[in-house]
């Protein structure tokens, strides 16, 4: 919990800001490690936290929540969240945001550097201008974050082990259940409750597929039926134990019938891009030589997911390595560093049709190359540890 708080306050010093406000609840989970109704507060902001420059914790808690962070000496103080949204403050939403907005420049004054400028993740269009109406100056908080949260510290990196056992054990029972005439849904259904039986969070996403559905890619899971032969493609975006992700996808063969030769063949064409590019994956490679000296099938004959790989930590963090015909239009420049974690994302499905294959392995940065979270077979026929 220290070292989150003080990654955080670094880059509030770098960026020369009296102090972050946060309210994505992933930003106010890193520097409080307090979670609290974290997907219903994706959408309410009805909790936040602020972080000093001088290292001042303050958390903005949902009402009689404030003995969920008890356990974090570092929360200097709980107080409760001021409502400005229409949902929880109606036609007083305007009173509401004047009270938050003076809370927070008070803090700002209290606990900052006397720049009157603050960095804030996100908020309503009311929220923001209620603080400028204070004459704060704000600041891209998101940067700070991401810049904070990309190197893992020791106690992150055993959390993220724990994450990974757990959804390698509730894949593993997938597997085992995964059978002919099962729907995609019901499929999906034994990784969710494998999932939280292991104190996972949530998955990000519903993407499991099987047979014609798996390509193109992004198909949600449904009720489509699993038939024999059939291969069932799946992306974890696990949020597993103590909130740490395991992002990892697997494509497997239902049944005893074999896959068509074209899902061998585009499952062969996964499996070499994930070993070619995960070999890129070392300390000092910039982000402009992962992505030129990546490989992957030809674009004009296969399909190909969004990125060639991304950071993960609590979620889907920076960087985004995008593919080469993007990096004009999207990509930027940084570099590899020990304690970063990323997946290396595979993806091919044909042009002509057919079945896709979706391969996905987590990797962390070390002092001498890389080490994969995630040292399980990539075959469509079994799933072990290597």
């Amino acid at each position: 919990m220290r070292y989150r708080l003080d990654r955080t306050v670094d880059q509030i010093a770098e960026a020369d800001v009296d102090g972050v406000l946060l309210f994505d609840p992933m930003n106010v989970m890193y520097v409080t490690y307090a979670p609290n109704m974290q997907v219903w507060l994706l959408h309410n902001q009805a909790r936040y936290a602020f972080v000093g420059a001088n290292g001042t914790l303050i958390l903005f808690d949902y009402p009689n929540c404030e003995f969920l962070s008890a356990h974090n000496p570092f929360v200097s103080e709980v107080r409760p969240a001021r409502n400005f949204t229409w949902f929880l403050s109606g036609d007083r939403i305007d009173e509401g945001a004047k009270g938050f907005a003076q809370e927070v420049a008070d803090l700002a004054h209290t606990h900052g550097a006397g720049t009157r400028r603050i960095a804030v993740d996100y908020s309503t269009t009311l929220g923001i201008t209620s603080l400028q109406d204070q004459g704060l100056a704000l600041v891209e908080g998101t940067r700070i974050m991401e810049e904070a949260r990309k190197i893992k510290g020791a106690d992150e990196i055993r959390a993220m082990r724990c994450s990974a056992e757990g959804t390698f054990e509730a894949c593993r029972r997938m597997f085992e259940a995964m059978r002919p005439g099962m729907t995609e849904n019901q499929l999906w259904g034994v990784l969710w409750a494998e999932m939280l039986t292991r104190h996972g969070e949530w998955m990000e996403c519903r993407l499991l597929s099987a047979g014609e559905r798996t390509n193109p890619w992004f198909q949600e899971c449904s009720a489509s039926v699993i038939n024999n032969g059939d291969v069932v493609a799946f992306d974890t975006d696990l949020i597993g134990a103590y909130g740490m992700m395991t992002d990892i996808s697997r494509t497997w063969v239902a049944g005893d019938a074999p896959p068509t030769p074209e899902a061998r063949h585009a499952h062969d064409l996964a499996v070499e891009q994930i070993h070619h590019n995960s070999a890129l994956i070392r300390p000092g490679t910039t982000f402009h030589d992962l992505v030129h000296g990546a490989w992957f099938p030809p674009e004009e004959e296969y399909r190909h997911y969004s990125c060639l790989a991304h950071g993960v930590g609590q979620c889907d963090e920076y960087p985004s390595i995008p593919f080469p015909g993007a990096w004009e239009a999207s990509g930027y420049n940084g570099l590899l560093e020990p304690g970063m974690v990323l997946t290396v994302e595979a993806y091919v499905g044909a042009r002509s049709g057919g079945q896709g294959v979706k391969l996905e392995n987590q990797l962390l940065v070390t002092e001498d190359g890389a080490e994969s979270l995630s040292p399980w077979t990539l075959d469509l026929e079994r799933f072990e540890k290597l």
